[in-house]
């Protein structure tokens, strides 16, 4: 990866005079040196400790707010950085070329922060992308902005490709829990159906055999009766019967008593 990408800017942090001064009070303008000085040492941490007094006493300041941004983006704290580069273009007297510089920067760590948190870095790739924009209208000759801007357009459809991968695999993922679901829901309905049937042809069974009881105990309730009409029945008979035999005896007494005529 070329140089630039990882480079800031500092014509705002050692060179004042490239800048249209300001009319500071001392204490502010004395720890912004302060914060130079320990910048220049590779101290980035005492800097960052200057400009943070120099803002405290003020924070419209636009150097101690570039130069802060620096100190934070050489101590990797990349959204600190770009948060400070961006108070800085608020200064509204910046030329082209000052504003192209903090841009730039800007730029830096918003790629910086992508790249330190790939899976979710769309978003700090685009912001990149904007500033990188910006600060080529401004100074179109920069060629480390445009190297810069074309690693981070890369980067950004990569992002975007990857990001729509993912959507396509929970999709995908998605579709396939739905249709398991539908199979489970359709195993489960044919499993309540199958037992529904089971249950009803118990049911129907178990009615079967109540009413097969019922009818059983309906015979032996009639069964009585029916042998008492039987009984009666062959009484009737067994009467007539008797009868009959009583008649017959009296009609053979009768007939003993035949007189037979003479000779």
């Amino acid at each position: 990866m070329k140089q630039s990408i990882i480079k800031s800017f500092i014509l705002l942090l050692l060179t004042g005079c490239s800048l249209c001064a300001w009319s500071q009070n001392s204490s502010t303008r004395s720890q912004v040196r302060t914060g130079n000085r320990a910048y220049g040492k590779q101290h980035y941490d005492q800097a960052e400790t200057a400009y943070r007094k120099a803002l405290k006493c003020d924070s419209t300041y636009y150097k101690a707010q570039y130069n802060m941004g620096n100190a934070q983006y050489r101590q990797k704290n990349y959204a600190e950085a770009a948060q400070h580069y961006g108070a800085a273009l608020q200064y509204p007297k910046l030329s082209d070329k000052q504003k192209s510089s903090i841009y730039h920067n800007q730029g830096n760590s918003f790629l910086q922060q992508g790249l330190a948190d790939r899976q979710n870095g769309m978003q700090a790739f685009a912001q990149a992308v904007n500033s990188y924009q910006e600060a080529l209208k401004l100074n179109p000759k920069n060629e480390d902005t445009r190297y810069n801007l074309s690693y981070a357009k890369k980067l950004l459809q990569q992002a975007q490709q990857n990001q729509q991968n993912q959507q396509n695999q929970q999709q995908q993922q998605q579709n396939q829990d739905q249709q398991q679901n539908q199979q489970n829901q359709d195993k489960k309905d044919q499993q309540d159906q199958q037992q529904q049937q089971q249950q009803q042809q118990n049911k129907d069974q178990q009615g079967q055999k109540d009413q097969d009881q019922k009818s059983n105990r309906d015979q032996k309730k009639q069964d009585p009766k029916k042998q008492d009409a039987e009984r009666l029945l062959e009484a009737v008979r067994n009467n007539e019967k008797e009868t009959l035999k009583e008649q017959n005896k009296k009609l053979e007494q009768v007939r003993g008593l035949h007189i037979e005529k003479d000779w």
